[in-house]
């Protein structure tokens, strides 16, 4: 999961359980991502529907997957009480980069729920500025998409605008063998590498073999990370096999 700045905007709350007795709540939310905690403001009288329009900024360092939002009634005189919790999952926010306002589901102390927060939420990646060297090792149990002899496979390597291609292995196969490293210039919010798998044609257009993410969270984290197998993905989703990719990253100083 990637390392940048996650923007909540907390929006309004809708039929929260007001734990007043006499008059209404005055809720207020303590929101907390990774090790970046926020306070709102709160809403005196608010009861179940507080309206808060009020944005807050998380600087998030890598691995951080969710963000939790508990909200409170004020009290002027004993302890806080509980109006629930809700825990958003980030990981479509790392992959969408936005999520419009959306309601939320917000669970009692009981375990039962009640009521829903509604917030947006951006994402704004780290600018990374470095080299990055991927290491294409060989491909296992690929797509052969030649009927009659094997597949000659090559990839083409994007990253950010950068794309490169590696040799073609003559009778690859399913198994080819490239042991290839590729260099790029990281000056931009890339999270990933595309990896496409070809197969070459000699008298028509060539075969997509399929297509491989490499995501680069734990490389900018680490600085290295060994080779490992990554999914090949055909048109539809269904798995076509893996691809092995080691990466490494030098931080410009």
């Amino acid at each position: 999961m990637p390392e940048g700045t996650v923007e909540v905007e907390l929006i309004q709350g809708h039929d929260l359980k007001d734990v007043e007795t006499f008059g209404k709540s005055d809720p207020y939310c303590l929101l907390s991502c990774g090790p970046v905690k926020h306070r709102s403001r709160t809403i005196h009288d608010g009861g179940s529907d507080p309206v808060w329009n009020q944005s807050f900024l998380f600087e998030i360092p890598d691995g951080v997957p969710e963000l939790s939002v508990s909200v409170y009634d004020s009290e002027r005189n004993g302890r806080d009480e509980s109006m629930g919790v809700t825990v958003i999952p980030l990981a479509p926010l790392y992959m969408n980069r936005q999520i419009e306002p959306t309601k939320y589901k917000v669970q009692l102390p009981n375990g039962h729920f009640h009521g829903e927060l509604v917030l947006r939420l951006k994402f704004f990646p780290k600018v990374h500025h470095g080299q990055l060297t991927l290491h294409l090792v060989k491909g296992h149990n690929l797509l052969d998409a030649d009927v009659f002899d094997k597949s000659d496979p090559y990839a083409i390597i994007t990253c950010h605008k950068q794309k490169l291609k590696s040799r073609v292995i003559e009778n690859g196969g399913s198994n080819p063998n490239w042991d290839q490293t590729f260099a790029f210039t990281i000056d931009s919010e890339v999270t990933e590498v595309l990896i496409k798998l070809f197969d070459r044609d000699t008298f028509t257009a060539d075969d997509l073999l399929g297509t491989a993410i490499v995501p680069l969270h734990k490389v900018f984290a680490e600085g290295y990370v060994p080779p490992m197998d990554y999914k090949v993905l055909g048109k539809q989703g269904q798995p076509q096999g893996e691809v092995t990719v080691g990466l490494k990253y030098v931080p410009k100083i």
